[in-house]
């Protein structure tokens, strides 16, 4: 699984398409940036949405009992693991 494109089509009303980048702020640094969608939440907490694809051989491990395993460089904020078309 990794962060992938957003389409243009997947922005929801209220959304923000950014550029996030590693915590030294190197875009083309080791850790690589990404696209998020930004919000306010239901809750009115801000929300950074990325967009995550499954790669080849993905779904068979995760079928073999594999699991996802996310790693947040500077920081840990409260996370929510989503389903969407």
């Amino acid at each position: 699984m990794r962060p992938a494109p957003i389409p243009d089509g997947a922005v929801w009303p209220g959304a923000t398409r950014i550029v996030v980048s590693a915590p030294d702020g190197d875009l083309a640094g080791d850790i690589p940036s990404v696209e998020a969608l930004v919000d306010r939440s239901s809750t009115g907490w801000q929300r950074l949405s990325v967009r995550c694809v499954l790669e080849s051989g993905d779904l068979e491990r995760l079928a073999a009992g594999e699991c996802v395993w996310m790693s947040f460089y500077g920081g840990m904020p409260p996370i929510s693991v989503d389903l969407a078309p």
